[in-house]
């Protein structure tokens, strides 16, 4: 409804805290599929958790910006590392 208004500390939990999980459950995939876990997702929730005190001064919009901004960071990562890479087989861990 006011999308330049005031953020209550539980909308910048939800609106950062999605991204998080998201980031989360991606490294545990990458874990289970190829042994690995990409520490551009780690970053990436790292830095979510970094920003959150500082966005709860920062209009609902801005936070979501800035979840995007970090997760279009990590696409942009990834991308690159895939183009100079080719495709990775499977190897679960164990």
């Amino acid at each position: 409804e006011h999308p330049f208004g005031h953020t209550p500390p539980a909308w910048v939990a939800v609106i950062l805290g999605g991204p998080a999980l998201f980031l989360a459950g991606r490294a545990i995939f990458e874990y289970e599929v190829f042994g690995r876990v990409s520490r551009d997702r780690v970053a990436g929730v790292l830095v979510l958790a970094a920003i959150s005190p500082a966005t709860i001064f920062l209009p609902p919009m801005l936070v979501a910006a800035a979840a995007a901004l970090v997760l279009a960071g990590i696409a942009v990562s990834d991308a690159a590392r895939a183009r100079r890479r080719p495709p990775e087989p499977p190897s679960p861990p164990g």
